[in-house]
């Protein structure tokens, strides 16, 4: 009986080595894949369910991934932003297509200053606060937005000597200023639309989700 058990339980090692072996290999084949694709992509790594694993083997199709890329030049902007896509229903045989695909590339912190055009720009929570006013002696804080192909920052108030103003009791052509000093286009690849602009510790993040995907596209419009 006791050896009856051993053997069951090295047969279950055995499968299982077997099975993470060929997630690995996926893997490998997925992140080639999306190097080829992408060409600007570099630290790119892949990561699939190991539920997953018997139906990709039969399929003409990988279930689900992860993939995260470590910098990717922005064609609109230039600026090397980190990706992080989660995708189903990828084909296998070329041109790669994804069923549907959620991306957040993300401006990294250290760049915010170069995207922004404003020189002491500070990420203070989801927000950035520079330095207005005479002397630099007031605080402006701004927020990302999105919208026409556009990505900005738009005024929220202005804070001098402990007092708040909000944009609304502030002239009309400052919010205009502000946005066109810091606008820069951004123009989803085919099929992708932007959701949500985000600001936090780690950078300026766009999130942007849709179906039927070319990987190609991402490659060459992102």
């Amino acid at each position: 009986m006791k050896k009856r058990v051993l053997t069951s339980t090295a047969t279950v090692f055995i499968v299982l080595g077997g099975t993470v072996g060929i997630q690995q290999f996926i893997s490998m084949k997925i992140i080639s894949r999306v190097e080829q694709e992408m060409p600007k992509a570099s630290g790119v790594s892949a990561s699939i369910p190991l539920a997953d694993v018997p139906s990709n083997l039969v399929s003409g199709e990988i279930k689900s991934v992860k993939i995260n890329i470590d910098e990717f030049a922005l064609k609109t902007t230039g600026i090397a932003a980190s990706l992080e896509i989660s995708a189903s229903s990828i084909r296998k045989a070329k041109p790669s297509t994804v069923g549907s695909l959620e991306l957040t590339a993300t401006i990294p912190a250290s760049a915010i200053t170069k995207f922004s055009q404003f020189n002491d720009a500070q990420i203070v929570g989801n927000t950035l606060q520079v330095s207005a006013g005479a002397g630099g002696l007031g605080t402006a804080t701004l927020i990302p937005m999105y919208g026409k192909n556009q990505l900005y920052f738009e005024l929220q108030s202005i804070s001098f000597l402990g007092n708040q103003v909000p944009a609304s009791s502030l002239p009309d052509e400052l919010q205009v200023q502000i946005r066109t000093m810091s606008q820069r286009n951004l123009t989803p690849p085919k099929g992708l639309e932007v959701e949500s602009v985000v600001l936090s510790e780690k950078g300026l993040s766009v999130n942007m989700s849709g179906s039927n995907i070319r990987v190609g596209n991402i490659g060459s419009e992102l």
